[in-house]
């Protein structure tokens, strides 16, 4: 049985392919940097080793990554068949809970084993446990959207109230109330204490109001062509000045403090140009080379959280197992195969998956 994406090209499925390839870019870089943040960092002198710049800054900051994954969940509510407010937010409730099960089983649990086998509580185990991660910030994303459209607000106004929030929480200073409870609940919203807060709402619910104006206006055009040669220009030449200006004045100049995660309205244009060049050079790809050729990355794109869970699991465990418990130090061409094998096992895991979900539901 094959996936929707490799039926007969329609206008609106052939709109999804492109979307599913910047997924599976993005799942890529991802699973390419992961291994590099938490496996290198036990390699001395790792912050000035080449490798750890490739996989930290290129594939974990720019190449798609976080912000094209965010902004795929926008175009992902206008195309899914059931988008009603309290489906939008009961989905987001699952995805939010999901992700403390990831914070689980990826490294809470060995935090919680060997803080009870020491008879001492350590300080990271509730980050290990609490801390923010993308599949929060998407149920977080989901459920504000449900409370939107429950409004009877349009793709336009949301997109202005994410400009709004973002100009808000932005230039605002880190903030840091010296509990980690009260630092996690804000930080849903804005920036607090790093190990309470990962992708607040605040700053990046921009990307998921772009990519649902974004699927609104291709589910309404007639030249799909004509849009994607305007958006390509106009993304590429913003992107050149984007990057020409990061190379000048360092990463995230445009952010507060360099912040990744604290993004500002400038910063987070300069991150969409590079996902939408990239979306539109996958559609014009996809007009030469036939969809089936690229089953595998289409298939990739459709399973992305899926593939995600199952790698931070199996990355979890090598580094809590491997590197902390027995100290072993890998070298870099020992990570980046790792991250290889991780991308190939759990995108095969996942296809499985999926297969055993569609066969149980035809019965």
């Amino acid at each position: 049985m094959t996936g929707n994406h490799l039926k007969p090209k329609t206008p609106e499925t052939a709109r999804r392919y492109e979307w599913e390839l910047l997924k599976a870019l993005a799942i890529i870089s991802m699973i390419l940097c992961n291994p590099v943040i938490r496996l290198g960092i036990h390699n001395p002198g790792y912050e000035t080793a080449f490798p750890y710049f490739l996989g930290q800054t290129i594939f974990g900051n720019y190449l798609g990554v976080d912000h094209a994954l965010v902004l795929a969940v926008g175009f992902g509510i206008i195309y899914m068949q059931k988008n009603a407010p309290k489906d939008l937010m009961r989905l987001g409730v699952k995805l939010y809970l999901l992700g403390y099960l990831l914070n689980f089983l990826r490294y809470g649990m060995y935090n919680l084993i060997e803080s009870i086998s020491n008879g001492e509580f350590r300080s990271d185990t509730l980050q290990a446990l609490f801390g923010m991660d993308i599949l929060h910030i998407a149920g977080l994303a989901l459920i504000f959207t449900g409370i939107l459209k429950k409004l009877k607000l349009r793709e336009v106004h949301m997109l202005a109230i994410a400009g709004v929030l973002s100009a808000i929480s932005a230039p605002l200073p880190l903030i840091d109330t010296g509990n980690y409870a009260a630092n996690w609940f804000i930080g849903h919203f804005v920036s607090t204490n790093s190990d309470a807060c990962g992708f607040p709402l605040f700053n990046w619910y921009v990307f998921v109001a772009v990519g649902m104006l974004l699927a609104s206006i291709l589910r309404k055009t007639k030249d799909p062509d004509r849009f994607y040669k305007r958006l390509l220009i106009v993304s590429c030449c913003v992107m050149v000045v984007y990057i020409t200006l990061t190379f000048c004045f360092g990463e995230f100049f445009l952010c507060r403090d360099r912040d990744y995660y604290a993004l500002s309205l400038p910063e987070a244009a300069g991150l969409l140009s590079i996902d939408l060049s990239l979306l539109s050079m996958f559609y014009f790809l996809l007009k030469r080379v036939p969809a089936s050729k690229l089953r595998v990355f289409l298939d990739m794109g459709s399973n992305m959280i899926p593939i995600y869970f199952i790698h931070w699991i199996i990355l979890g465990f090598v580094d809590s197992i491997f590197c902390y418990l027995l100290d072993i130090t890998f070298p870099w061409p020992v990570i980046y195969l790792i991250g290889v094998v991780l991308i190939v096992l759990s995108s095969w895991i996942a296809k499985l998956w999926a297969g055993r979900k569609r066969r149980a539901k035809a019965k």
